[in-house]
């Protein structure tokens, strides 16, 4: 059974360090993900570009406002002002719509970390062997003092029971 731990690093390059000591310490490079705004130069493993929620909905929203509007003058012929900003606020809203209906229900894992994120740091996610988690989270947190090891809960542990 693996379970899932979370490394924040402040740093994007102490960020890399940490992951190619993960790999040294046998993890495979497909259970490794690392999700920050800028991918640290020669990342051997997967990088997923975070963005914030505002941004990630701008783009369909776009395309939505684009579309809609040059889809009705085709079939209309033309638009007068007030409808084809009408057709672009309805467009915008139906791009939104079809962004958020693919999402997963829930919340977001790293919405805990989106100020951190925001900085520029790195969130390192590894899908360790129960077995192994003990042995990697005590080298991490020895050799790399200048991480944070979050452990199972994205959003760290709790400083108390």
């Amino acid at each position: 059974m693996t379970t899932s731990i979370y490394i924040r690093a402040r740093d994007p390059d102490n960020g890399a360090r940490v992951v190619r000591e993960l790999l040294q310490l046998g993890t495979d490079p497909t259970r490794l993900r690392v999700v920050g705004r800028r991918a640290p130069a020669d990342l051997p493993v997967a990088f997923s570009r975070w963005r914030p929620p505002a941004t990630r909905l701008a783009v369909p929203a776009l395309v939505g406002a684009l579309l809609l509007p040059a889809l009705a003058i085709g079939l209309y012929g033309g638009l007068d002002a007030l409808s084809g900003l009408m057709f672009a606020l309805v467009g915008a809203a139906v791009g939104a719509g079809w962004h958020l209906s693919l999402r997963p229900r829930g919340r977001e894992p790293l919405a805990a970390q989106a100020q951190a994120l925001r900085r520029g740091e790195l969130m390192i996610i590894a899908d360790l062997e129960e077995s192994a988690l003990p042995r990697v989270e005590a080298q991490i947190a020895e050799r790399h003092p200048e991480v944070l090891l979050l452990g199972p809960d994205p959003g760290g542990s709790p400083p108390f029971p």
